[in-house]
Formats: C-alpha cells, structure tokens, sequence
C-alpha cells in the first residue's frame, strides 16, 4: 500500500514538473517571443514598407499642444510587383512630374519595396491610387509640423527620418516616437504575387508601445505673451520666466527664432538662430552683486544700513575700476541697500575683497553657477566659475561685480532670483511635468524636486528690501509695476568688445520677480549687446510683468 501511494507521489510529481515547464515554453513562445514570430510570419506573406508613425505631441501644462502634426503623402514601390518597369515609369511620370528616367533609376535599383522622394498632395495621392498601377500604391504618414512657438524648447527633428535632434525632441525621442512599427504590405501568394482581392493594406504591429505625449511645465498664454514682447521690441537674448515656489519654467524664449521646417535656412547664420541663449553661458554683468550682497549678509555681518564711501572708483592691484558715476565723483556716503539699488562698483568690490574668493566662490555654487540647474536640457551649459586657488585680488574683484571670467546662463540667473523670492529655498528648475499616452492617460508623472535653503530667512528677506530698493529708486526704476510692486537687479555685462563709433558692447540684464507680496513670477530678460540694463531690459520686464499679472 505504501509502495502504491509513493508511486502516484512520483507520478504526480512528474506531471506538476512536466506542466510547470510546457506552461513556461508556452508564455516565452507566445508573449516573449511573439513580436518575432509576428514579423518571421509576417515575412512569409507580405511583402512591406515602413510607414512613419505620428510622433507623440509636446503640450502645455494644461494640455495645449504645442507642435503641429501634418499629413504628408508618400508613393511606395513593390519592385516585384512590376512586370514592365518602363510602362509603370511613364504611368508615375504622367501623373507626378517626376522624370521618367529618375523613376526608373529608382525602380531598377531597388529590389525590396521602397518610397520614392516625392511631395504630393492628397488629391495626387487618390488619382494615383485610382490609376491601379502595378506595384505602385499612395501611403499617408504623420509628420511633425514646426511650430516657432516654444521652439528652442522643444526643439528640432529631422524631417528625413522623423527623428529628434534637440531639445526636447531630441532628449525624449524615443518616448515620442514609441516602438509601435507600421507596413504597408501587398499580401501575396507562395509565389510572391499578390493575392486577388487583398491587394494593399496598412499593418501596425500592436505588441509594441505607442508614442507618448510630453506634457510641460510650459503656460502656452505666459509663452505667446513674452514672444509677442520681444518679438514687438525686436530685441537679440532670451527670457525665462519661473515659479518660485516650485521651480517650474513657466515660459522659455530665445531670440533670434527659428523654423523647424526650414532649418538649412539657419545653419550658417551669424547671429546663431539653433542657439537656445536662455541656456548658454554669458557675463551676468551686475545681477551677479545679489550673491555678493547674500554672502557679505550671511558671513560678514554687514547690515543693509551700513555706511560705505563710494569714491566713483576704486584701485586694486594697480587696476582702477570705475563706477557708474565716476564722472560725477561717485556717490558718496551711502548704505548698503543704497549702493545695491545705484549698482555702485567701488563698494561691492570693496565688499568682495572683504569677503574672499572662497566663500564668495562658495555662495555662487550654492545659488547653481558652474552647474547645470536642470536636467531637462541635454544642450545646457555649465557656465563658468573661476577656482579659487590662486584668485588674485583683481580677479576677485571682477568677480564681486560679475565680470572678468564669470560666466552664467539665464536659467542660472532665473534660479538665483527665485531662491531669493522663495524665502533662501532653492527649488531646481524644471521644465518636465508627466507622460501620457494617446488617451490621456497619465503613464509618469515628475514630482517637483525637493527645495534646498541656501540662505536663512531673515537673510533673504534683506536682499528682497534691497531689490526693492532697486525698483523704486535705483537703476531699476523702469521695472517697479504699480499696484503688486516689483524687486529686481540691473547688469550691463562688459563684453571687452567696441561698436563703430568706439563705445562698449555691453549686454543688458534685468532678474526680478513679482508681485511683492506672494511672489509668483521670476523673470530675467538678457538682450544681447543690449547696453543697459536699466534702459532695455528693466522695461522689457516691466512689460512682460504687466501683461502676465492681468486678471
């Protein structure tokens, strides 16, 4: 008996192994496997060519697209479909204008199905189709369209195989473009003829992902509203406008712009209209003071009512540097808030100097100089700190002011207000809000990144005083908006560089943030070889801050 019962142990043992492993050949075959029996299969009866796959839209945070898609039609060829290549060549050629010696080169060369490059509109395409040429069939594709709005952005494709080259096209290509293969296929017979009736279909593979859609952080109204600004003023720079709080990029401009259907027109162009400028380094100029003034706070106990003497100029290492009002023997006796809002070099490189090289060196890392500040931007540059081994006094002076080798971005300076407006919280900006699929649907979201203080509150609150100081009776006038006030900081950055009539290039900065109270908004406007802060870019700000504020 007990013989018996181990031997149905053994035996049902047997069968559970013996099931387990056909239950797991059998999901490996069937759902592992599939795709490339599909496509073995598919070989064996039709003959295919690859359709272009509509690319996932790029939206804005409330859904907005913001790219174009347009129907383009195609002419596929099945070579072994063809009896008399030079019938079907005059056929094509009647209807399309394509040369006929053109249409043959391509059919003969070709022995696998293919797509001859052409353009041809909707009506073309039907009349083609309508024509029943052998082995000639009219396929529709999806194709992004370029739309200038956002397009530094977004970025750019390549028309020719639909790929992303920059931006975020060119950062999130693959979930734009999905793995979801479409054919047009002649179904055929075991001799590779086409089977009556069936004649040409569309095929797309469903056991791959689809395209998805990028949703950003984008406001599409903030977007068309900046854009129509400095597209009014015809201004060369960018603007960036960001959430304090949260560090999203609520709009994002670069100028000169661009057309993405036309990109060879911009390749060669001197004024660099594929350069995203709100990502690319420059001499911040005197925004840069807002760190020096934060570190001189936090580590030197210096008050915003403490008195400095500001000569009109003052002498480092044999090197004078000038002020705004040397002409007119400086300012005097004035505080600490006073030499912020008049922009006064003597003072901030005397604070500079006091400070030291490696801490105000400190502070600037910080605030996000010398690194990226975001990792939605593949093209986004670093910008430059000089180290602070060897940093001779008049290099640190430069640096006080924001000049000599100091370079940073847009984004940076955007980032740098608005950790200033956020309380000393620094919230890394981003422009990457969540995924979707062709529903809707949610498939990832991106949480905003975690805040991080960089200076304590009552610190921030001094340098908030300050820029208000700025706005209501320094270099930065032209920027205060009546009603819900505004701070900000003026830079006219030193470029080395002289026009025509012998004056320095400079270029224009202003970084600010509104309203006072709940402050939503940080905007920097740059315009390149702008000259003043005060007269170019502080209005700019001005405006774009009225514009978007309205109720």
């Amino acid at each position: 008996m007990a013989l018996q019962i181990l031997r149905i142990y053994k035996l049902l043992s047997f069968f559970l192994l013996f099931g387990s492993l056909l239950i797991i050949r059998l999901f490996y075959l069937q759902v592992i496997e599939n795709d490339n029996f599909v496509l073995q299969s598919l070989s064996m009866r039709v003959q295919e060519v690859p359709i272009e796959v509509a690319r996932g839209e790029i939206v804005d945070r409330n859904g907005l697209p913001l790219t174009n898609t347009a129907q383009h039609y195609k002419i596929a060829i099945f070579p072994g479909q063809i009896q008399n290549v030079e019938m079907v060549a005059e056929q094509l050629s009647e209807l399309t204008g394509i040369s006929v010696s053109n249409l043959l080169s391509q059919i003969t060369e070709n022995h696998r199905p293919f797509k001859i490059k052409s353009k041809i509109d909707a009506a073309m395409g039907e009349q083609i189709n309508r024509a029943l040429i052998p082995g000639v069939v009219v396929v529709s594709e999806k194709i992004r369209y370029g739309n200038p709005m956002a397009a530094h952005v977004k970025g750019y494709i390549n028309l020719a195989d639909n790929q992303g080259v920059s931006g975020i096209e060119g950062m999130y290509d693959d979930i734009l473009r999905g793995n979801q293969p479409e054919y047009a296929v002649a179904l055929v017979d075991a001799g590779q003829q086409i089977i009556p009736g069936l004649g040409y279909k569309r095929l797309r593979l469903s056991t791959h992902s689809g395209p998805s859609n990028v949703v950003l952080t984008i406001d599409k109204q903030i977007q068309k509203t900046i854009e129509n600004i400095v597209d009014k003023h015809g201004v060369k720079g960018a603007v960036v406008v960001l959430r304090p709080t949260t560090g999203e990029i609520l709009a994002m401009a670069s100028r000169p712009n661009f057309n993405a259907n036309h990109l060879e027109e911009y390749l060669n162009q001197s004024s660099a209209p594929l350069l995203n400028r709100a990502i690319s380094p420059y001499q911040p100029g005197s925004v840069f003071k807002l760190v020096t003034a934060a570190a001189a706070l936090e580590k030197e106990n210096i008050q915003p009512d403490d008195l400095f003497f500001d000569p009109g100029y003052i002498e480092v290492d044999h090197l004078r540097f000038n002020g705004w009002d040397y002409d007119k023997g400086g300012r005097g006796q004035i505080t600490f808030k006073e030499a912020l809002a008049y922009s006064s070099n003597p003072i901030f490189i005397e604070v500079g100097l006091k400070i030291g090289a490696e801490s105000l060196l400190s502070y600037a890392q910080k605030f996000g100089f010398g690194h990226k500040t975001s990792g939605d931007f593949n093209d986004e540059a670093e910008g430059y700190l000089p180290p602070s081994d060897n940093l001779y006094s008049g290099e640190l002076a430069n640096l006080a002011i924001g000049q000599g080798t100091l370079e940073a971005t847009p984004l940076q300076i955007a980032s740098l207000v608005a950790t200033i407006a956020n309380d000393g919280i620094k919230v890394a900006p981003y422009v990457i809000s969540k995924l979707t699929n062709a529903d809707g649907i949610v498939i990832k979201t991106y949480d905003t990144p975690p805040g991080i203080r960089v200076l304590s509150s009552k610190t921030a609150l001094q340098i908030q005083d300050m820029m208000m100081g700025v706005t209501r009776y320094g270099t930065g006038q032209a920027a205060y908006v009546e009603g819900i006030g505004s701070a900000g900081k003026t830079g006219s950055a030193e470029t080395g560089r002289k026009n025509s009539n012998g004056q320095s290039i400079n270029h224009a900065w202003f970084a600010g943030y509104a309203p006072i109270k709940i402050p939503q908004y940080a905007v920097v406007v740059f315009v390149e070889e702008g000259m003043s802060g005060s007269d170019i870019a502080a209005p700019l700000f001005y405006e774009i801050i009225k514009e978007i504020t309205k109720p």
